[in-house]
């Protein structure tokens, strides 16, 4: 797709956040956003290769709407200034492991994935199953396709260890973890046209191996899928 519309279009928008402004661009929002419908598409064939259960996903069960949830926010703006995608086999909006990315008003092109919101016993099975196994996560870091793109796994943390779980124990950090993130942001424009979907592709490829990890440390529990109007689960400030 044409990114530097697409961030014209996005910085635009963020001057002029208004129902009246969107209403009059609605067919360039169109156009950009079936577009970004094609990048998702070609995103999910490239990760399938690696990671057979998004093979099948539809790009518009991964994209989020443009819409903004206000009905809590002080920010009562209504569209949200960003193109945003979760794949994930379960869709957009739920707390189970996703790739994720978004292109926002700044130009940056956020790589990433995990869990943003993990329930209390997401979390719980996750701390149960590092403790029980530490050395998947030994084998994770280890992991050249991992190591390729990341080097430790991010998020929000607690500032002492969970209850249960001793000072001593291996990967203390990550048990500390409320979040299970990894990511990157990129400027979008120091990259081609015809080089944005083999980055994400690539980036996405390396992320297999933690996503592969953490399914199988938060379980299968089904997360309970949130209005697509919500917030995204991989905000950009979280790297």
């Amino acid at each position: 797709m044409n990114t530097n519309n697409l961030v014209s279009f996005l910085q635009e928008l963020a001057e002029n956040n208004n129902k009246s402004w969107f209403d009059a661009q609605r067919p360039r929002y169109q156009a950009l956003r079936q577009s970004f419908t094609a990048l998702v598409g070609e995103v999910i064939a490239g990760v399938g290769a690696v990671d057979e259960s998004v093979r099948e996903l539809a790009p518009a069960n991964c994209i989020f709407r443009i819409n903004r949830d206000v009905r809590f926010a002080r920010d009562k703006s209504p569209y949200k200034t960003q193109f945003s995608a979760a794949i994930c086999p379960q869709g957009r909006g739920t707390s189970m492991p996703a790739y994720y990315f978004h292109i926002d008003a700044l130009g940056e092109l956020l790589i990433g994935g995990g869990v943003y919101a993990p329930s209390s016993e997401q979390l719980a099975n996750a701390r149960r199953f590092i403790l029980a196994h530490p050395e998947r996560l030994d084998q994770l870091f280890a992991d050249p396709v991992f190591r390729s793109a990341h080097t430790t796994i991010d998020g929000e943390s607690l500032k002492r260890p969970p209850a249960g779980v001793p000072e001593t124990a291996r990967h203390l950090d990550i048990l500390k973890r409320k979040q299970y993130l990894v990511g990157r942001s990129f400027v979008i424009h120091e990259f081609g046209e015809d080089a944005i979907a083999p980055l994400i592709i690539d980036r996405f490829r390396a992320t297999a191996p933690f996503i592969f990890w953490l399914r199988e440390a938060v379980g299968t529990l089904a997360g309970a899928a949130s209005d697509s109007n919500g917030p995204d689960p991989l905000p950009i400030d979280i790297f």
